[in-house]
């Protein structure tokens, strides 16, 4: 059966306030063929989220209408694999923050988390670069050290996606001293890999969005802005580190981190991207009109925020889709660029050779 995540957002919930609704769904949950797995709340925020088994969603809606009328903002399907790679579990903890009532067991963890990602160079890239056996054998040092780094400042490391890594983390002064951490271990190596990395934080769904879609959003794009000598920090992560009081943290020469209105403006930059990089008419004055900002009002944002151009920005996007495109999807190099939103294809080529040093075709080639 499917699984489903609901979403309280704002609801004002409590850890026991949902243990308590948890209990009840688990009483009604036959009637409606349903298995009620875990829930994480996050009190602070006033957030709770329940992960349910169940045959659709209308299932889940009924079960809580009956159960205790606790009715969710929101209910997405979810993968599981993809739920305990972020979050950690699928189920109840063993062991649970306390008890009520002699057998209600209050489990008070926050779905909030804190993503590092760490990007390096495509194995392609690398091994025309520095052969296949160096290229290789950097790549394996690189992810054990990556990884083992990431175990040891208590993080959890989903399945790598080729060309980066990702960890989940419950604190931003984990995350930040991992990421801290591997760049010094890899240090030398930091040029021939490109290693990058990028920082932020959110809750699990937003609206319209994947399972923490927005905050691999802009932690991946962080990654792609960022200097390979720097650790790129969203102005959220700053402001937990500061609530912390860490900030002899983000004094770091290492660090680097997004102002607010930078945040606010690349994260309704990346919705806009993410909508219409496909579309070959989208250019960047429909970009501007779109954030209601004028032509140079918008190019100014774009330097300051991301220390590149506004059309840069657009056609590196553009070339990182075409990018994994060609090493997922069975299209040529010219169905590849008209997918991508180039009208030409010679023209795709040209600017996919100067950003990856590889023709599109020979990229392709070597990915099968």
């Amino acid at each position: 059966m499917p699984v489903y995540m609901d979403l309280h957002i704002g609801q004002g919930l409590t850890a026991e306030d949902v243990a308590m609704a948890h209990q009840l769904d688990l009483k009604h949950q036959d009637k409606f063929n349903c298995k009620c797995l875990t829930y994480w709340v996050d009190e602070p925020r006033g957030n709770a989220y329940c992960l349910i088994e169940a045959p659709d969603k209308n299932a889940v809606y009924e079960l809580h209408k009956k159960a205790h009328e606790q009715m969710p903002d929101e209910i997405i399907e979810v993968d599981r694999r993809v739920i305990k790679a972020f979050l950690g579990r699928i189920h109840d903890p063993e062991v649970v923050d306390y008890i009520i009532d002699q057998k209600i067991k209050v489990i008070n963890d926050p779905a909030f988390r804190v993503i590092l990602i760490v990007q390096f160079k495509d194995r392609i890239n690398l091994i025309h670069e520095l052969g296949v056996k160096k290229a290789n054998d950097l790549i394996t040092k690189a992810e054990g050290i990556i990884r083992n780094l990431i175990n040891r400042n208590q993080g959890v490391d989903s399945e790598d996606e080729g060309d980066e890594i990702v960890a989940t983390f419950t604190s931003a002064i984990q995350a930040l001293l991992c990421a801290i951490d591997i760049q010094n271990f890899l240090k030398s190596d930091i040029d021939s890999l490109g290693l990058r990395t990028g920082i932020h934080a959110g809750n699990p769904v937003e609206k319209g969005e994947e399972l923490f879609g927005s905050t691999l959003k802009l932690s991946r794009f962080l990654c792609k802005i960022s200097d390979g000598n720097k650790i790129y920090i969203s102005n959220s992560v700053k402001n937990l580190l500061e609530c912390a009081n860490e900030k002899s943290l983000l004094v770091n020469e290492q660090v680097k981190s997004l102002s607010k209105n930078d945040e606010e403006f690349l994260t309704d930059l990346l919705k806009i991207l993410h909508s219409n990089w496909q579309n070959s008419d989208f250019e960047i004055e429909d970009c501007y009109k779109a954030m209601s900002m004028s032509k140079s009002q918008f190019y100014r944002r774009c330097v300051e925020a991301t220390g590149t151009s506004a059309n840069r920005l657009l056609r590196d996007f553009r070339l990182n889709k075409a990018k994994q495109m060609l090493k997922e999807k069975d299209l040529n190099v010219a169905q590849t660029a008209f997918e991508c939103g180039y009208n030409s294809p010679s023209y795709f080529t040209k600017c996919f050779q100067k950003k990856f040093g590889l023709r599109p075709q020979v990229f392709m080639e070597a990915t099968v």
